[in-house]
């Protein structure tokens, strides 16, 4: 193997994404997607015994790799996708065997049917989103979106509801006397479905933010809640912790990297904030609310591990509107009257400059500011904010930093822990 391309896939990252494989012309010749792309593509280079001729002949011809990271497997597969329709690239087909491609398709009809096809198959007049380079992965994605959005699959409209609605993989809108869902909400779910699959994540979770709004403004909470869990599962599965496993994997790496976590963190802040000598313990903190609950959680990052025994619960009191910022001053505030509770070196909020406002006001309103350092992390662009004395400053720690893992999870733990808290009092309080 050259060296070149030895230190290439060296520097290539852990994170999921996509692979694209160049000749020495500069034109693509393969792209494929992977969980770990250094892994992903070390494979084409040090398993040279168990490589099919094929696969073989496409080692050759490789000059140069590019990688697109990417939040999850699921964006990863959809990106894969949409370059091999962009640049069809000779050695996916080559290496496909003969056998065509698999599409997702969208029918043009008043109740669209959501299906999978060979390429090419298919007659029936619909949007159609790939090529997917395999049906076990075409599989796994309609499976993970049906579960959050569910949808019609039945090429015909039965004349009473079928098993699918009864598990909870259909709205049932076959049959207006059983179905909650009207045909006009059943096509904007359809629209949400062809943006999570267009790639435009972002848009989707924007749409979903305002319906939810709108109908928690309207007191219709149950359509609330179900918009809400819908955003729960689709940042779930569009996040870098794919799945539970992962999940228990990265809490064990980052354990195993306390030190590297303190001193990477130390580096970034110790400039504005020099009296800041060490970081044993990091509170991340997080507001949920719908309807009129309103609750605050608290998660703990102490030497290196989590320490649920220390997370907490917050019921918010002052306030009967949603204002995510005076309720963060709120959570904050409580907190901090707690003497007894071991001292954080750093309080973590969900959010911006907005949030770490709030929680500096609840320190000034204690005497505590200066007491601990108040860190912001932004989702999506996961950007962390602090004030300084001569103004906010923002920093965006690489994906692979582990310092933002450990943050990230923080923030998710906390997430976590507030959903479950506000879900718990509103059973309570409406146990049928």
């Amino acid at each position: 193997m050259k060296e070149k391309i030895k230190k290439i896939i060296e520097k290539l990252p852990r994170s999921p994404g996509v692979y694209i494989f160049k000749d020495s012309k500069g034109e693509v010749i393969y792209v494929g997607k992977a969980i770990r792309l250094r892994d992903r593509v070390r494979q084409y280079f040090y398993r040279d015994n168990a490589l099919g001729p094929k696969t073989k002949e496409l080692v050759s011809k490789i000059k140069k790799i590019e990688t697109r990271e990417m939040d999850s497997e699921i964006e990863a597969l959809v990106l894969e996708a949409r370059l091999i329709k962009k640049y069809r690239p000779k050695y996916n087909s080559q290496l496909k065997d003969d056998k065509s491609y698999v599409l997702i398709g969208i029918s043009k009809e008043d109740l669209p049917l959501i299906f999978k096809t060979r390429q090419n198959r298919e007659k029936i007049r619909a949007d159609y989103y790939g090529p997917f380079p395999d049906g076990g992965s075409v599989q796994y994605l309609l499976k993970t979106i049906r579960r959050i959005f569910p949808y019609r699959s039945c090429k015909r409209l039965p004349k009473k509801v079928c098993l699918y609605y009864h598990i909870g993989l259909c709205p049932g809108i076959c049959d207006e006397k059983v179905s909650k869902m009207s045909g006009e909400e059943y096509r904007q779910r359809v629209g949400y479905i062809k943006k999570l699959l267009g790639g435009r994540t972002d848009s989707l979770m924007k749409d979903l933010r305002r319906e939810m709004k709108k109908a928690a403004k309207k007191e219709e909470f149950e359509k609330a809640e179900e918009i809400k869990k819908q955003m729960e599962s689709l940042e779930y599965v569009t996040s870098g912790w794919q799945r539970v496993k992962n999940l228990t994997d990265k809490v064990e790496l980052l354990e195993d990297s306390a030190e590297r976590i303190e001193k990477e963190l130390l580096s970034v802040l110790k400039k504005d904030f020099p009296n800041l000598k060490k970081i044993e313990r990091i509170e991340g903190f997080d507001i949920s609310n719908l309807g009129r609950t309103f609750v605050g959680a608290m998660s703990v990052w102490e030497k290196g591990s989590l320490s649920k025994d220390e997370y907490r619960k917050f019921k918010v009191y002052s306030k009967e509107s949603q204002d995510d910022q005076f309720m963060m001053r709120e959570v904050v505030y409580r907190r901090l009257k707690h003497p007894e509770w071991k001292k954080a070196d750093i309080i973590l909020v969900d959010g911006g400059r907005t949030q770490v406002s709030a929680a500096l006001e609840a320190a000034r309103a204690q005497g505590k500011v200066g007491a601990c350092i108040v860190l912001g992390l932004m989702k999506k662009e996961e950007i962390m904010v602090f004030k300084t004395k001569d103004g906010f400053r923002e920093v965006r720690l690489p994906k692979q930093s582990e310092g933002r893992q450990v943050l990230q999870l923080l923030r998710n733990e906390a997430h976590r822990f507030a959903n479950r808290y506000r879900k718990e009092l509103r059973e309570k309080n409406n146990p049928f």
